[in-house]
């Protein structure tokens, strides 16, 4: 071997010791990306779920804390409020009337899985559904499904008896503005006349 040859064979060994070199930067680089994305993963998920927790504590307590007697008054108050400022009114009392309890809805893991098979003209369609109720976990260790709301009962009717009840106009008005307030028919409200 000629010392060009072994020139030559030296450069293309620092050529290809370089090239090797940042290859193995480049998978280093790589490498690393890969453990910071799945650490970043990992902490969204973590502290999206104490946000998640934290959140509900206050939501769930507010939530739990109104119940069917609460929830009517609030009502019988607020559509007294209202009743009363329309012209022609006067004194008022209210009586709403409410149809069932207040349900919990809680958050809930969904799995549904079908099979169909078809043989010929007959078809065999088989569905599965599964649910599971998302619990979250305290700090003191206790477990609590994680509510995600209420549905408040369903309004029977509402009684409105004021000094303006037996106009005829006034109980219009009484009546257009509780059913849009309340989203209600108006035959499920009466108004008559405080004797």
């Amino acid at each position: 071997m000629t010392d060009k040859d072994e020139r030559l064979t030296e450069k293309q060994e620092e050529k290809g010791l370089k090239a090797l070199g940042k290859k193995d930067n480049i998978i280093k680089i790589v490498v690393l990306v890969g453990i910071l994305g799945i650490g970043l993963i990992f902490f969204s998920s973590v502290s999206r779920k104490q946000q998640c927790s934290e959140g509900n504590n206050a939501a769930s307590d507010n939530a739990q804390s109104i119940g069917v007697e609460e929830y009517r008054r609030q009502l019988t108050e607020e559509l007294g409020s209202m009743v009363s400022s329309i012209e022609g009114a006067g004194r008022t009392k209210l009586l709403v009337t409410l149809d069932g309890t207040v349900r919990s809805v809680y958050a809930a893991d969904e799995d549904i899985s079908g099979r169909q098979s078809q043989k010929d003209s007959d078809k065999d369609e088989q569905n599965s559904e599964k649910r599971t109720c998302i619990v979250i976990r305290r700090r003191d260790g206790s477990e609590e499904a994680l509510m995600i709301g209420q549905i408040m009962p369903r309004i029977r009717g509402v009684l409105v008896v004021c000094d303006g009840g037996d106009d005829a106009d006034t109980a219009g008005r009484i009546k257009s503005a509780i059913a849009s307030a309340l989203n209600i028919p108006v035959t499920r409200i009466c108004v008559s006349k405080m004797g």
